[in-house]
């Protein structure tokens, strides 16, 4: 007979589990951002299960680097957004003054 795999949300609460020293040596804030990530991996739980990682913390980074990159990635979208409306801003006021020329 094969070995029993344990469905995947058993493993991560397995992982998250073997990282409580670890978290609770954070400070309380970074506590906060500790369960964030793991917090992340599990809304990425169905992918983990089917991507065959044989150690599963594997799948659990990649879940997190994942929503990390879609933060970034917004972030970056909005300072754009931020830059053109200033800009546009910026341009309507120099072409609103006069002796400016």
């Amino acid at each position: 007979m094969g070995r029993t795999v344990l469905p995947f949300t058993q493993e991560l609460y397995r992982e998250e589990e073997s990282w409580k020293s670890f978290r609770r040596a954070l400070r309380r804030e970074d506590r906060e951002l500790f369960d964030e990530l793991f917090a992340a991996a599990r809304y990425h739980t169905a992918a983990c299960t089917c991507s065959g990682r044989a150690v599963p913390f594997e799948a659990i980074l990649m879940s997190i680097l994942i929503e990390e990159r879609r933060a970034s990635r917004e972030l970056s979208r909005r300072v754009e957004e931020l830059e053109r409306r200033l800009a546009a801003a910026g341009a309507g006021e120099r072409e609103g003054c006069p002796g400016e020329r």
